[in-house]
């Protein structure tokens, strides 16, 4: 999972989107491990470029969960509790777009986090519904892996 985010993070970055405009939020746990025989390298195919590379993570380990990814994606920085990540947030507004891409387990209803309690479904669409109600996007479209 954190080697296609990385990815998508890469791919952003190639189409033109700034570092400014993209919160990472992820585990990150991975490319300092101990087993890695790459240590500080991630790779998402074999023979791959080390995606890895120049990702700004915002938040990682324990700060990867339903309540701080919920605050993040409705610009709420205020609910982002003090010392969690960055403290960075999706602060777009009426004309902007918004891509969200999401790596990690689920099932019909719900999302895994890596930490906490999982993200329902009802949670999600009522923080799209309430960004979008304050003009927080024009569209916006949620990729799920």
């Amino acid at each position: 999972h954190q080697a296609d985010v990385c990815h998508a993070y890469q791919v952003l970055l190639r189409g033109g989107l700034r570092p400014a405009h993209i919160v990472v939020m992820m585990y990150d746990d991975i490319a300092y491990d101990t087993q890695n025989p790459f240590p500080g390298q991630v790779f998402n195919s074999p023979g791959g470029p080390d995606v890895y590379d120049g990702v700004r993570v915002d938040y990682r380990g324990s700060d990867v969960n339903a309540a701080t990814f919920l605050a993040v994606l409705e610009g709420n920085a205020s609910a982002v509790p003090p010392g969690n990540g960055t403290g960075r947030v999706i602060a777009s507004g009426p004309y902007d777009r918004v891509f969200m891409f999401y790596s990690d387990h689920g099932s019909p209803g719900v999302l895994g986090m890596p930490s906490g309690d999982f993200l329902y479904a009802d949670q999600l669409v009522g923080a799209l519904v309430r960004k979008y109600g304050r003009g927080g996007y024009k569209e916006a479209v949620l990729y799920v892996e």
